[in-house]
């Protein structure tokens, strides 16, 4: 799993969220929510994720719980980011599966955490299908 503090810009991205008591599953919106964030900051941290950005919409879709450890109150999840043409919302998709886990953390300022693999490469996937003739 990669991980990094929300706003550094690097490869990957943990990011710590404040919500209510205890920690969010799979499939919350607090968790889902996050991920999209994610999402969003790897698009923004590279060039051709900033001009594929305006072109594509995306989705996370099947989210599942691999594991729940209620001892250390975590998650392993997993799910699939599909990419659309906003130009083509029907057409084909790019897929790409990703992992993610959701940890409660003893923070002042949040209550649980995100490290995930997969995202960033399934947004060079789409820009690459992009480049290809994707339509």
């Amino acid at each position: 799993m990669n991980t990094l503090q929300k706003g550094l810009g690097l490869s990957a991205l943990t990011l710590l969220s404040a919500c209510s008591s205890g920690t969010p599953g799979c499939a919350d919106d607090d968790s889902t929510s996050l991920l999209r964030e994610i999402v969003e900051g790897h698009f923004l941290e590279s060039a051709y994720g900033r001009q594929l950005r305006p072109m594509v919409e995306y989705s996370i879709r099947g989210i599942r719980t691999e594991q729940h450890d209620d001892k250390l109150d975590s998650y392993e999840c997993s799910a699939t980011l599909e990419f659309y043409l906003v130009s083509n919302p029907n057409g084909p998709t790019q897929k790409q599966d990703i992992e993610y886990d959701v940890h409660s953390i003893e923070d002042p300022d949040a209550d649980f955490e995100i490290s995930y693999t997969g995202i960033k490469e399934g947004i060079l996937k789409a820009a690459m299908a992009k480049s290809m003739g994707w339509k």
